[in-house]
């Protein structure tokens, strides 16, 4: 379900990650809750009517970075939109400051301590050995130093094939992990190499966990020009979705005509 427009007071409201929240509509793009139909299907009746007990599975926005301000108006809806039209004068010399957020929560968390699995199957990869020599590019090895403070990682080695580092393949990403005092990683993110030295094109994949706060899964994308602002990014969206929650004692029924239901 994408939040539409005009929909100037609408709002949607449940459970994320064991939170009750209620979300403004431009924050609220492609709604979905615990046993919403899968992509393809069809409801069978109409939707049940949502409460601050209804489990939020997914959903995604747009943000501005750093204002964090969502397309709540049609000059932020413009303004997000000049930056993917090649006919607006500024395309050509511009980084876009839209992000683009997704959650995950309720049936769809991938579960605690996801980010260390997550990692700990990027480097255990091992092409050969695993027997899918055709993906040496998604081999990981350790680069010197840090990185924004973070630990790099990149696939190692030449392609026979081509001649060149693998670190330069189309379809090869660096890896970078942050842990915490405990060691755990509380951060990881994918870029891409295809374009570089072009930042434009080039995209990051940002991966945290609102938990214990949330048990919610958030994976955020943008330019790789941002990536020096990683921390930044990720402390600005967390207070975002954070300040989505309400108070426990003031979530009283909610009417239907005023929410935003999924289809």
């Amino acid at each position: 379900m994408n939040a539409v427009r005009d929909a100037k007071t609408a709002f949607v409201i449940g459970d994320l990650g064991g939170v009750p929240v209620r979300i403004p509509h431009h924050f609220a793009n492609y709604v979905e809750y615990d046993g919403d139909p899968g992509f393809g299907e069809k409801r069978k009746g109409p939707p049940p009517p949502r409460t601050y007990q209804s489990r939020l599975s997914s959903f995604g926005f747009m943000v501005r970075f750093p204002d964090m301000a969502g397309r709540s108006s049609p000059e932020l809806w413009k303004d997000y939109e000049n930056y993917s039209d090649p006919y607006w004068k500024g395309y050509y010399d511009s980084i876009s400051p839209w992000i683009d957020v997704g959650l995950s929560s309720g049936e769809r968390y991938p579960g605690d301590g996801f980010l260390e699995y997550a990692v700990d199957a990027k480097l255990r990869f091992d092409a050969e050995r695993d027997g899918y020599p055709a993906l040496a590019v998604k081999n990981y090895a350790e680069v010197p130093g840090l990185e924004h403070g973070l630990t790099v990682y990149a696939p190692p080695g030449t392609d026979p094939k081509t001649g060149k580092p693998y670190r330069q393949d189309d379809y090869a990403e660096d890896l970078f992990v942050h842990r915490g005092k405990d060691e755990k990683v509380d951060t990881y993110i994918t870029c891409t190499n295809r374009n570089l030295p072009n930042l434009k094109f080039t995209v990051c994949d940002q991966y945290i966990d609102l938990a214990p706060e949330m048990h919610t899964e958030i994976q955020i994308q943008y330019s790789r020009y941002w990536l020096p602002h990683w921390r930044e990014i990720q402390r600005s969206v967390s207070d975002l979705v954070l300040g989505f929650k309400v108070d426990p004692l003031s979530t009283a029924p909610v009417s239907a005509a005023s929410q935003l239901v999924a289809p």
